[in-house]
C-alpha cells in the first residue's frame, strides 16, 4: 500500500499552500535573526558599568580612600608629607572645593524650584486664560485660545533656569 502526499485530502492546491506559508514563515524566522544580530553591534563594552555619566567615586576627593590599597601603603606616606610640606594648604583647598560643591548644588536646586514654581504659575494662568475663551465660539473662540497659548509660550519662556 503506497501513500502519497498528493492524493491526501486537499491535493496538488493544498500542497502548494503549505509550502509557500513554510517558506514565508522561514523568511520571517531569518529576516528577524538579522535584525536581532544587526542591533546588537556595538552594544558590549565589556565593563559591567555603563558608560555613560561621571566615574564611579564623583567628588572632590575621588579614589583618595582607594590608594592606599592599591599602592600597599605608600600612599600615606607621601600624602601625610604633602600635606605637612604645604603648610596644610591643599588641606585648606580640600575644604573650600567642597564647600564650592555644595553651594552649587544649593543654588541649582533653588533654581530648578523657582523654574518648577514659574511654570506651574504659567500653567494655572493658562488654564484660566481658555475657560474664559469658552464663552465664545467659532473664528473669535480660536482666536482667543491662540492668545492665550502665546501668552502662555512666553511665559514658560520667560521663567528662569
Amino acid at each position: 500500500m503506497r501513500i502519497c502526499l498528493r492524493t491526501t485530502h486537499g491535493g496538488k492546491v493544498m500542497e502548494t499552500t503549505l509550502r509557500m506559508v513554510t517558506r514565508l514563515g522561514l523568511m520571517c524566522l531569518v529576516v528577524i535573526g538579522l535584525q536581532v544580530m544587526a542591533s546588537a553591534q556595538g552594544r558590549g563594552r565589556g565593563s559591567g558599568r555603563s558608560a555613560g555619566g561621571p566615574p564611579v567615586g564623583t567628588g572632590v576627593d575621588r579614589g583618595i580612600g582607594r590608594s592606599s590599597d592599591a599602592s600597599a601603603g605608600r600612599a600615606d606616606k607621601g600624602r601625610g608629607t604633602a600635606s605637612d610640606k604645604s603648610n596644610r594648604r591643599s588641606d585648606s583647598g580640600m575644604k573650600r572645593a567642597r564647600a564650592a560643591s555644595k553651594n552649587a548644588k544649593s543654588v541649582a536646586k533653588d533654581r530648578r524650584r523657582e523654574h518648577k514654581h514659574c511654570v506651574k504659575a504659567c500653567k494655572q494662568a493658562h488654564r484660566n486664560a481658555v475657560r474664559a475663551c469658552r464663552g465664545r465660539t467659532g473664528a473669535d473662540r480660536a482666536a482667543c485660545e491662540r492668545a492665550a497659548n502665546e501668552v502662555h509660550r512666553n511665559c514658560v519662556q520667560g521663567c528662569p533656569r
